[in-house]
């Protein structure tokens, strides 16, 4: 028989106290608090609290022999679905006003992954190099639902199967855990987003919440040491909150101490003081309404953050966290608890099937959507044509760079320009030479000219270096920063050995954190380093000289074999992402999309302007092509021009602005 301890046996307001503890501060980390910079570990809390109370029922029930799988589910959908689907539907209405189509595609995807509880899956695919950290995704936090969801529709399985031999419950349950934690602790390093948002990797959270719950962990021997044990974990909980940040590897084995935590705070029991704290009611009626707040939080932020296209500022973060808390309670009155206690008995099986029916018609709804397109047609004309640059990620020539999860080795680059002509240049770098690309294309097809062309995004160019993966994993891991060292030396090889090759051209994202220079303000701060045989960087200023020296060098290599150099000077940048700054314009909520002043340019790319003039000045014979001159008028760097967004984003240029500055590569293809 399983065990359970007396005190799992009656309501813990102590453990709906918890819960607040939980929900407050992922609110606090997804309205970008930096002094909360930890606390999606939150969501680890929820984890251990969820599977500490669904095992402890299911326990009882089957000690009770009364357990019944269907009524389980039945159960779970009276309590999951209800809310569940309002906040969805309510999602897609807000994105049918405003978002566009591709991103109304891309929501309803997400919409329809939601109502079959696989949202965990859709995220870890869905990820890519050009979505930043904060990209609009306002059903993001639903994959803990569905990590939730998939556990326990195995685990009551699980311990039906456990009821029948009963004999080493304990030891399988610990085997279940270590198993799944040493698998995350494996996997974080090497599959970071695998790692976060699967089953196999979380399932040890929740299996901690169930081995309290069936007795596997013995009682604490006296009141002090409950208050002792409790004390702890919330210091094991609140430290990791605000020390952690989206740069710690996790979840792995710094996801033990705050999980860890709230197994003490719960294994203390409902008496000492911290139990005395978390009983308050202020912390219970946050908690018993903590799963509709943390439904409807992330919506809110991100359509807040979307509508006003830059950082909320401190007093709107604030009114809108108190508002999720708000839309939280009174989702919880008119939604959650109708389903949770019907007025009747009777009308409990009843409920469950309006329930299903609900997350049913969300996803037929949201395929809709996508078979749809998005519906484009409520866009006018001019939102179209912004909305449209939006995607010139693809009109690009992406296909020829390494990124996500695909390797374009240089050996097979692509051929572009005049078709059947021997290619006499190579153009060599990250993402912003996937823009030259378009604009060095133009050259050579008026010039009858060909050249080949192979990037790898976000490395830069340079010999004797490659990309630490030790530090910031959750990024690095990614296949473009692992080929970097890889890449640059097969480059090297292809512009050495192709006897037809007499240029080399150069392009990248030069101020970067590559030269230790800041991030844009659209971007997150990245902890990317380089290692070389002088070591791993101390920092990312540190990488300044590293990428200088191993620069030199491979300029140095190619001029002793008689290479012409062409280096592709930096790029204006906007602060924010041009095509979507100017599609909600429209909305009132945000700021006018300004041009970018040559000042600002000049600021923004001070060092390596010097670098490049040190260049041209030190070494002979090569040539420094700067777009800017095609770009920027006098003081000024326009980012939109006769309704044409110059950039597809913050920071590469679109079809239209590369072309603009075609004309510039003229040279490249010169006859020497």
């Amino acid at each position: 028989m399983i065990k359970t301890r007396p005190a799992d046996t009656h309501y813990r307001p102590d453990v709906d106290g918890l819960r607040a503890v939980a929900v407050i501060p992922v609110i606090l980390f997804h309205a970008g608090f930096k002094f909360m910079s930890g606390g999606f570990v939150g969501v680890d809390v929820f984890f251990v609290i969820s599977g500490f109370l669904i095992t402890g029922i299911l326990a009882r029930e089957i000690a009770d022999g009364r357990y019944s799988i269907l009524e389980f589910y039945r159960r779970r959908a009276r309590r999951i679905f209800p809310a569940l689907t309002a906040m969805t539907l309510a999602t897609l209405v807000m994105g049918y006003a405003i978002l566009t189509p591709q991103e109304y595609i891309e929501v309803a995807k997400s919409a329809a992954a939601v109502s079959i509880f696989s949202s965990n899956f859709y995220f870890w695919k869905s990820i890519s190099y050009f979505q930043s950290a904060n990209e609009f995704r306002p059903l993001l936090h639903t994959w803990s639902l569905a990590v939730e969801e998939q556990y326990y529709l195995l685990f009551p399985l699980l311990l039906r199967l456990l009821k029948v031999r009963r004999r080493g419950l304990g030891v399988i349950l610990w085997v279940i855990a270590f198993t799944s934690l040493a698998l995350a602790a494996a996997l974080v390093p090497t599959k970071p987003s695998a790692a976060f948002y699967l089953l196999p990797t979380r399932a040890w959270e929740l299996m901690l919440g169930g081995l309290l719950a069936v007795g596997q962990l013995p009682a604490p021997p006296s009141p002090r040491a409950a208050s002792v044990g409790s004390l702890m974990g919330m210091g094991l909980i609140a430290v990791p909150m605000v020390y952690y940040s989206a740069a710690t590897p996790f979840p792995g084995f710094a996801a033990v101490p705050p999980t860890i935590g709230t197994v003490l705070v719960i294994w203390a029991g409902d008496r000492g003081p911290v139990a005395h704290f978390l009983s308050r009611p202020i912390c219970v009626a946050v908690g018993q309404a903590s799963y509709s707040i943390y439904l409807w939080h992330l919506p809110i932020l991100a359509y807040a953050g979307y509508l006003v296209a830059a950082p909320l500022s401190t007093a709107a973060a604030l009114a809108l966290c108190l508002a999720s808390v708000v839309i939280g309670f009174v989702s919880l009155y008119l939604v959650e608890l109708p389903f949770r206690v019907p007025v009747r008995a009777r009308n409990r099986n009843r409920a469950a099937v309006v329930a299903a029916l609900g997350i049913f018609l969300t996803g037929v709804i949201s395929l809709l959507i996508v078979a749809g397109r998005g519906l484009p047609a409520r866009l006018t004309l001019e939102a179209a044509t912004i909305v449209a640059t939006a995607d010139d990620k693809q009109r690009h020539h992406s296909e020829c760079m390494t990124v996500d999860q695909r390797i374009v080795p240089p050996e097979h680059a692509c051929h572009l320009g005049t078709p059947g002509v021997e290619p006499t240049a190579l153009l060599w770098g990250d993402s912003h030479s996937m823009v030259t690309a378009t604009a060095l294309e133009q050259s050579a097809i008026k010039r009858h000219a060909a050249f080949l062309f192979a990037a790898d995004a976000d490395c830069p160019p340079g010999l004797g270096f490659d990309i630490d993966q030790s530090v910031n994993p959750g990024l690095t891991s990614q296949l473009s920063y692992r080929y970097c060292a890889e890449y640059n030396n097969k480059m090297l090889n292809v512009a050495l050995s192709a006897p037809t090759i007499r240029t080399v051209v150069f392009s990248a994202r030069w101020t970067n954190w590559r030269i230790g220079e800041s991030p844009n303000p659209n971007e997150t701060v990245a902890d990317v380093r380089l290692r070389d045989s002088y070591g791993l960087a101390s920092s990312t200023l540190a990488n300044k000289e590293k990428w200088e020296r191993g620069f030199f060098a491979l300029i140095d290599r190619l001029s002793e074999a008689q290479k012409r150099i062409v280096i592709v000077g930096p790029l204006p940048e906007p602060t924010i992402n041009v095509p979507h700054g100017l599609y909600v314009e429209r909305f009132g909520f945000s700021k006018p999309v300004e041009p970018i002043t040559v000042a600002q340019y000049r600021q923004r790319h001070r060092v390596i302007l010097r670098i490049l003039q040190e260049v041209v000045t030190a070494r002979r014979g090569i040539v420094v092509i700067w777009p800017e001159r095609a770009l920027c008028s006098v003081d000024k760097c326009p980012v939109v021009d006769r309704g044409q967004p110059i950039f597809f984003d913050h920071n590469h240029l679109s079809v239209y602005g590369a072309r603009k500055t075609s004309y510039l590569y003229d040279s490249v293809f010169e006859i020497r």
